[in-house]
């Protein structure tokens, strides 16, 4: 793959893309973006992301000739949302943490990477991926403190940089 940024959570999938969705993979490419990781929210998406994926012919990471962009499917995005508006009890917050833990069993067993939401719950996340020995992470808009981060970097998870920095003391 082209050297370059990637974004690495996207939703060309969604409705609101589906008018204009070639425009803006042209506007990656003319931004030198490297690849589009597309990820669903629900899962009518999914035959929507691999024929996107399959038009811009990204089915997998191989060199781009002429700076192309990449655009590679990718699964759910998972994770945990303690902010009061999903989980206000703790009964919400183990709910999540049930359904957290079956998606990483799964990506274990079907050796697939997981690409992972921490809201309000950065450290709640890191120790849950860890207990359940997830592996081939990278933890997106991630909202944690420095440490809870080195944690995960001592882990082997990767970490993007949200736009939410521009916000945050952190």
């Amino acid at each position: 793959m082209a050297a370059g940024p990637v974004d690495c959570h996207c939703h060309l999938s969604a409705p609101s893309f589906q008018p204009d969705v070639a425009a803006v993979v042209r506007a990656a490419r003319q931004a030198a973006v490297a690849a589009l990781v597309t990820v669903t929210e629900q899962a009518g998406e999914f035959r929507s992301v691999l024929e996107l994926s399959d038009r811009c012919e990204a089915r997998a990471c191989r060199p781009r000739p002429g700076g192309a962009v990449a655009v590679l499917p990718a699964s759910c995005s998972v994770g945990l949302d303690f902010t009061p508006r999903f989980a206000s009890t703790d009964e919400q917050k183990e709910g999540q943490r049930q359904v957290l833990t079956k998606q990483v069993e799964l990506a274990r067993k079907l050796d697939l990477p997981l690409n992972v939401h921490s809201r309000s719950a950065g450290r709640p996340t890191i120790n849950l991926l860890k207990e359940q020995g997830a592996s081939k992470v990278l933890l997106h808009a991630f909202d944690g403190k420095p440490s809870v981060a080195m944690e995960g970097v001592k882990a082997g998870y990767f970490f993007s940089i949200p736009p939410s920095i521009i916000r945050s003391d952190q």
